[in-house]
Order: C-alpha cells, then sequence, then structure tokens
C-alpha cells in the first residue's frame, strides 16, 4: 500500500471514471427512451446497494486517509457491480439488447476518437491505447496477460477478471462479454479499421483478438 499517488494510480482512477461516465450514460439515454420515473426507480437501490457514483474531483480529493490501494480497489468492485446490476435491471425490465449494446458502442467510439492521432495507429498503439482505457482491475491481481507477434496480439484474461461482479449480480454472462467486446471492437475499429477484432470465450478464461487485416 502507498501512501502517495503516483502515475499507475491516476491510470486506474481514469478507467473506473470511463465506467462510471458509461454508467451515467445507461441512465440518460434508457431515461429518454423509456419512463424517466421507472429508471429512477431502479437506479436507486443499485446505488444504495453498491455505492454513489464518485465525485468528479481529482483523485487527491477523494482519497483523505492515505488509503489509496484500498480505496481503488474498492472504487473497482463498486463501479463494476453496480454497472452489472444496473445492466441487469435494465435488461429485465425493458428488453431492449440493442439500446444497452448502443450504449457501449458509442462510449468507444468518442473515446477512440479523443486519442487517435493523425497517422494511422499500429497493432502495437492499438493495444497500448486499449490497456489506458479499458479497466483490468488492479495489476497486481495479475488477471490477464499478452501474446504478441508482428500482425496479431492475443490478450487473456482469467474469467474472474470481469465476470466476477456480473456472476454476483445475477447477469447472463453471454450479455456482459457481447457489451464487453462490442465496446473493444468499436473502440479498435476508430483507431485502425484495418485490425480485426474477435472474443472467444472458454470455461476458464476468455481471449480478446486483435489481428492485422492484411496479415
Amino acid at each position: 500500500m502507498s501512501a502517495f499517488l503516483g502515475p499507475i494510480h491516476e491510470w486506474l482512477y481514469q478507467q473506473i471514471k470511463i465506467i462510471e461516465d458509461r454508467e451515467r450514460k445507461l441512465v440518460s439515454n434508457f431515461s429518454e427512451v423509456y419512463s424517466q420515473a421507472e429508471v429512477e426507480n431502479i437506479v436507486a437501490p443499485i446505488r444504495e446497494e453498491y455505492g454513489e457514483l464518485k465525485e468528479k474531483a481529482p483523485l487527491r480529493e477523494l482519497i483523505t486517509d492515505g488509503n489509496i490501494h484500498p480505496w481503488l480497489e474498492a472504487a473497482i468492485v463498486s463501479a463494476q457491480s453496480r454497472e452489472a446490476a444496473l445492466v441487469r435491471d435494465f435488461y429485465d425490465q425493458f428488453n431492449d439488447r440493442e439500446l444497452l449494446a448502443e450504449v457501449y458502442k458509442k462510449q468507444a467510439r468518442n473515446i477512440a476518437r479523443q486519442v487517435k492521432s493523425e497517422s494511422e495507429m499500429s497493432l502495437k498503439d492499438v493495444f497500448k491505447v486499449l490497456n489506458d482505457y479499458f479497466l483490468e482491475r488492479m495489476p497486481c491481481d495479475r488477471l490477464s496477460e499478452s501474446t504478441e507477434s508482428e500482425d496479431k496480439i492475443t490478450w487473456e484474461h482469467k474469467a474472474r477478471l470481469h465476470q466476477e461482479f456480473w456472476e454476483e449480480t445475477g447477469v447472463d454472462l453471454d450479455l456482459m462479454h457481447s457489451l464487453y467486446s462490442s465496446w473493444i471492437k468499436s473502440f479498435v475499429e476508430v483507431l485502425n479499421s484495418e485490425i480485426n477484432y474477435e472474443r472467444i470465450v472458454n470455461e476458464d478464461h476468455y481471449l480478446d483478438i486483435l489481428m492485422q487485416e492484411n496479415s
């Protein structure tokens, strides 16, 4: 546990904020399409159970006791559990998988446009940027590893990386994988349209595969 904020802490906090921003967009989009009161009735008990959204403030202002590592770990659990529960209840109530997917895709495209360089990004550059914006939990958990070649990157995740939160909230894991893979696919396509992406799900792990199209 560190008592000082470093780049890795800010890096993780940025990823947590992306999940919370997506939650705000889910609430906003479903409120526009369906009853705002009905949406609020879904959201309120979820936030009561899993915690409120973090204030839009610098990380140093939110961590007041110096316990950076446990604060970040708790924030990751809260954000991902709340996201899973929200998706569960929105899907159960409105049965609108298309709207769920569109929120994920749109957020990914918007972020990718902001970070895209003027020149075409290489496969390795795309993967590095993806690592910066897609939360993998605490790095010390070592739940993901990548294998890279010139034209292919395989990003292997242990099943509990994200599934743990979605399973505990009772969400169909097919839905989780569909939403997360649509986020990654949309993100990658903006950065380099010649990179193909697919997710392969196995019993105890899953793979995100990025492959250069002209290989």
